[in-house]
């Protein structure tokens, strides 16, 4: 901007210039064309005098413009020289962020601290959970019969009305006998399916299923995680559908979890949403809900027994890529230096303080 004044002001010194010498010339061709004599050039001089058209207080005022862009000019490259030869040391920080952030378009929820209410019997029935952002707007989840959990299924809704519901996959979402398994569904506040979890079966892919059900259960699924891999890191992109039977993904559930030791289930350190294709707000906050599902963060002391049956009927990955693959689950095995170099795990990010 300084040089820019800089070079506006120059300009204007020198058309004014150019209007004085031009002025100058033209009165010295006029005198040029008198006869000469003295009379004539005295009653000329007289009676026409030459003044030029020029501002002279705005001259001074353009004058000083100049001269305090200048100024400043001079002590800006001063002070980047300084920089250059004493640049500033960053600031040193601190942090450790455990609490979970879910986080829908462009706003950020964090966990609510359910009020205590020993006079309010509604949270036996109809457990809930809430998240809040810093202006108060809300996203939670509610229940709708405790007492009978077979019978209703989890809703979530947001400040002001209800967003939509998750259900499981039956036997009557595919066709018998056929290789397509329904999963999960998620359906919109007016009870319409958006979308839907799936993935195609084999013969043979039950008993291997249920045989490393039983090997997680007894640990030797983490034994062999962390005794027989050098990854600590999974990577889990969990393909999501519009309809049963669409072949390319509208998006992907991704996991990233970290192996804590032989005898401890993986710590899960992130879950997202990736769009293969553009999705709206409303079809991100109806997605959202599996995000916390899938978090291992809220338990059923908080959303009932109810809760834990869907979370463990809900297909999670094993951490193994023959049976990931099964449901449908891709897997990518990495160790601590490529996690980082992915940004799976946030080294070097700094914390915004505001």
């Amino acid at each position: 901007q300084t040089l820019h004044h800089i070079q506006t002001v120059i300009a204007s010194l020198k058309m004014n210039r150019e209007s004085i010498d031009g002025r100058t010339d033209k009165g010295q061709e006029r005198e040029s064309k008198d006869d000469g004599s003295l009379v004539s050039k005295v009653s000329k001089g007289a009676s026409e005098s030459y003044e030029p058209d020029v501002d002279v207080d705005r001259l001074k005022a353009e004058l000083e413009g100049l001269r305090e862009a200048l100024k400043v000019a001079m002590e800006t490259a001063a002070g980047s020289t300084d920089l250059k030869e004493n640049p500033k040391k960053p600031k040193v920080f601190g942090a450790f962020t455990k609490a979970p952030i879910l986080t829908i378009g462009r706003d950020s929820y964090f966990k609510s601290l359910k009020p205590c209410t020993l006079c309010d019997c509604s949270e036996c029935c109809f457990p809930s959970i809430a998240f809040k952002t810093a202006t108060d707007k809300t996203f939670s989840i509610k229940h709708g019969c405790n007492c009978l959990p077979c019978c209703f299924n989890f809703s979530y809704f947001d400040s002001t009305s209800k967003i939509g519901t998750y259900s499981l996959g039956t036997l009557c979402d595919a066709p018998f006998c056929g290789e397509l398994v329904v999963d999960g569904k998620f359906f919109d506040a007016n009870g319409e399916r958006k979308f839907v979890l799936k993935h195609d079966s084999a013969c043979g892919d039950c008993c291997k299923l249920s045989c490393a059900g039983c090997c997680n259960c007894l640990g030797c699924v983490q034994c062999y995680k962390y005794y027989c891999s050098d990854e600590q890191y999974r990577l889990y992109l969990q393909p999501i559908y519009r309809n049963d039977f669409d072949v390319a993904p509208i998006a992907h559930f991704k996991y990233v979890d970290r192996i804590q030791g032989p005898c401890l289930s993986d710590e899960r350190i992130s879950t997202t949403v990736e769009p293969c294709d553009e999705l709206t707000v409303e079809e991100m906050e109806i997605l959202s809900f599996y995000l916390v599902l899938t978090s291992n963060y809220v338990g059923h002391h908080e959303l009932g027994l109810n809760w834990c049956r869907i979370a463990s009927n809900s297909p999670s990955p094993y951490g193994l890529e023959s049976i990931d693959t099964i449901l449908g689950i891709h897997t990518k095995y990495l160790d601590e230096r490529e996690a980082a170099r992915a940004n799976l795990v946030n080294v070097g990010s700094q914390p915004q303080m505001k």
